[in-house]
């Protein structure tokens, strides 16, 4: 099978939609150190009451965190938290990312976060099929970080003031040469179960792809896309981590059955890439039949 070789590699461009400011402070935070002062360690949090602020959401804002703190002082956040708006619409949030420390300011940190959304509320059904990026900072006792919703899109379009600075990281390509799903409940439900190749071109990530992806099939129409995947190029093995949606097009004219906004993840050993270590990337792309991939990684760092 060579289907994904038809697939050209150029970048899929991307939107990104404003979707509010979340200020938070936390009421404790607790970091505890099972193994040492100088090894990893883990933190658990909750914040004092807070607000998210936005044109199309706003709100009462509490969340909870539970971020393993890396033996290099990195936090990896864990983010729960629970959005209340003025009108009684409730909606769930979970969020994770890194929290990266200022070099020579000790307690701040810069933040880059994604974040999935749930309600019932039906004037504010759209966010669940959102994926949104967070960029900001924890300064003193105070985090201020801006979300944006992503979306592939076919053309280039104007950015908005203040939104993630993204990097190309390169643009992956794949077929699945085996895919199995389960449906327990008819075709309203379902788990699947598959592997991947294809190849990485156009930026640092460049290389061979070989995946495994365990997607979730909602009652919605939603596939939640959950998946490890290696990129092995000429610096050695590169470990992503991927999740997010793939929902129906928004665009008719995008010869495409899906499209897909990630959020990922990476580990290597590379000298040359170790900045990976710490990236959240975002991806975006389609998936055209019969099942042939085109995601593009850009890294989400502060504007």
């Amino acid at each position: 099978m060579s289907g994904y070789k038809d697939i050209g590699p150029e970048p899929v461009p991307v939107i990104l939609t404003p979707l509010f400011e979340a200020r938070w402070s936390y009421e404790e935070f607790e970091l505890v150190m099972p193994f040492g002062p100088d090894s990893e360690g883990q933190v658990y949090a909750f914040s004092k009451p807070a607000r998210v602020d936005g044109e199309r959401l706003s709100g009462a804002y509490r969340l909870t965190q539970f971020p393993r703190r890396r033996v290099d002082g990195v936090l990896l956040p864990d983010v729960h938290g629970f959005i209340e708006t003025q009108s009684g619409a409730q909606v769930a949030t979970r969020a994770g990312g890194y929290g990266l420390q200022v070099p020579g300011e000790p307690g701040n940190r810069n933040v880059t976060h994604w974040m999935r959304m749930w309600t019932g509320a039906q004037e504010l059904a759209w966010v669940n099929s959102a994926v949104a990026f967070g960029v900001g900072s924890f300064v003193g006792d105070e985090a201020r970080v801006r979300y944006y919703v992503a979306a592939p899109a076919e053309l280039p379009s104007q950015v908005p003031v203040g939104a993630p600075t993204l990097e190309l990281l390169g643009t992956a390509r794949w077929e699945y040469p085996k895919y199995d799903a389960v449906h327990q409940f008819g075709d309203r439900e379902g788990v699947g179960y598959a592997n991947s190749v294809g190849d990485v071109q156009g930026g640092i990530l460049a290389g061979r792809w070989r995946g495994w992806h365990y997607p979730t099939y909602l009652r919605n129409g939603l596939y939640q896309l959950d998946a490890h995947a290696e990129i092995r190029g000429a610096d050695g093995p590169i470990i992503n981590r991927h999740a997010g949606l793939a929902t129906t097009p928004a665009s008719p004219s995008v010869d495409a059955i899906y499209d897909v906004v990630q959020y990922a993840t990476f580990v290597t050993a590379a000298p040359r890439l170790k900045q990976l270590n710490s990236t959240l990337a975002m991806g975006v792309g389609f998936v055209r039949a019969p099942g042939l991939v085109r995601c593009s990684y850009y890294s989400v760092n502060a504007s």
